[in-house]
Parts: C-alpha cells; sequence; structure tokens
C-alpha cells in the first residue's frame, strides 16, 4: 500500500471509524512529510512510496501537507490531529511478531516462548516486517527464553536474597520451570554461564529497534534485568 492509497482509505473510514475525518481527494495534497515526532523536522516523500517501507525508515507521523485552497472546513486542525492518532494506529496494527513452528506436544520452555510473543503484542511492540520479526525478534525472543529459563529453574528468588530484583515487568515469567516435577532438584547457579546469557542479552539493549518508541515500555526494565544478570 502506498501513501497515498493510505490517505483514500483514511479518509474513507476504511482505516478506522474512531475520528471523524471529512472525505478529501487525494488531488488535494501538495505534498507529504515523515517524521520520528510530531514537532521533529520532517523529511519530504512521495506519494507512491510504500508505506510501511518509508516510515520504517523515515519515521511513524505522515503529515500530508493539503493545498490550503482546498482546506476549508473550520474544523481542520481537529482533523489533521487524526491523522496523527490514525496514523500511529495503523502503524502498530502493522507491527509484526516472530513466529515459531508448534510441537505437537508444548512443553513448559516453549509455552514461556509463546507467552513471551503474546507480551510483547501485549503492550504495542513489534518489528516492522516479517522478515525482521523472524530475524532479529526471533533471535531476541529466544535469547530471552533462554535467560529466563535458566534463572527460573535454578530459583530467580535467589537473585533476590542477594539484592538484585527481577523487574516487575518479567516477574509473570517466573516461578513456572518447577524442576522438582520432573524429580529433579533445583541447581545453583554458574557464574559463566550467567555470564553467556548476559553477553546474549545484551546487545538488544542497543539495537536499533529497541530504540523505537514502539518499544520504550521495554527498554528500561530490560536494562535493569541484563544488569541483574550481571552483578549477581
Amino acid at each position: 500500500m502506498t501513501i497515498k492509497d493510505f490517505f483514500v482509505k483514511l479518509t474513507t473510514g476504511k482505516v478506522s471509524p474512531e475520528c471523524n475525518i471529512d472525505f478529501i481527494s487525494p488531488e488535494a495534497i501538495d505534498h507529504v512529510e515523515l517524521s520520528n515526532a510530531p514537532t521533529t523536522g520532517a523529511t519530504r516523500v512521495s506519494l507512491d512510496c510504500n508505506i510501511i517501507e518509508v516510515t520504517s525508515s523515515q519515521g511513524i507521523y505522515i503529515h500530508y501537507r493539503l493545498k490550503m485552497d482546498d482546506v476549508t472546513n473550520s474544523n481542520s486542525a481537529l482533523q489533521r490531529n487524526s491523522f496523527t492518532i490514525l496514523m500511529q494506529n495503523a502503524y502498530r496494527t502493522q507491527l509484526c511478531l516472530p513466529t515459531f513452528q508448534q510441537s505437537e506436544k508444548m512443553n513448559r520452555k516453549h509455552k514461556l516462548r509463546s507467552d513471551i510473543v503474546e507480551w510483547i503484542q501485549r503492550h504495542g511492540g513489534g518489528w516492522s516486517s516479517q522478515s525482521y520479526a523472524n530475524t532479529q525478534g526471533k533471535q531476541f525472543v529466544v535469547s530471552l527464553n533462554e535467560a529466563i529459563w535458566y534463572i527460573d529453574i535454578r530459583d530467580y528468588q535467589k537473585f533476590e536474597e542477594r539484592g538484585y530484583l527481577i523487574p516487575d515487568l518479567f516477574i509473570e515469567f517466573f516461578n513456572r520451570a518447577n524442576p522438582e516435577s520432573y524429580k529433579q532438584s533445583r541447581k545453583s547457579f554458574d557464574e559463566n554461564e550467567l555470564n553467556l546469557y548476559c553477553q546474549a542479552l545484551a546487545p538488544y539493549a542497543t539495537s536499533s529497534w529497541m530504540l523505537k518508541e514502539n518499544f520504550n515500555w521495554l527498554r528500561d526494565a530490560f536494562d535493569s534485568f541484563v544488569v541483574a544478570i550481571s552483578n549477581y
């Protein structure tokens, strides 16, 4: 879908009915600009650009600059604000999540991985394309899943006993491993193994996708989680 196609869908109510926007012909568009924030500098782009590709590289805020002769409605300012709201909502619906092949018999570790993916979606996270989600996104989910499982099966409460708190955002993923149910005793933490998990997770803290707005909810908690592992 192009930038122009999206404009048509937006003004005809096909994207979302939540904003009352009068129909405006795409011929009324003078030019289009994209930016990473509502008030930062914008980059001019073509109406024929693919919306997913161009918003991934230039910013999710689309500014449709209309020809002044065509802007006669008194609530045009409200409509422009509605464009911003809808564009952000539309961007969220375009976000992709990593996919994993489902085994016939899902164990607790597989369930944890699925729950992490659902957790990312629930908080409005995701990646700009399915290809990106199935590479960077999948690697992140696998690394996080492995680290959480390792800590949980050895008793995450030992972290708290030593003063290294697991961020609240991650608590829902713990107390699941329950090695006793497999007739196994809980092993002690190994410093070298913890270091490997820390090394696997740390690079994601500065990944380009982690710095995007749709991962604002995760960034600080993730940093704290990595620090807790590294300090244990």
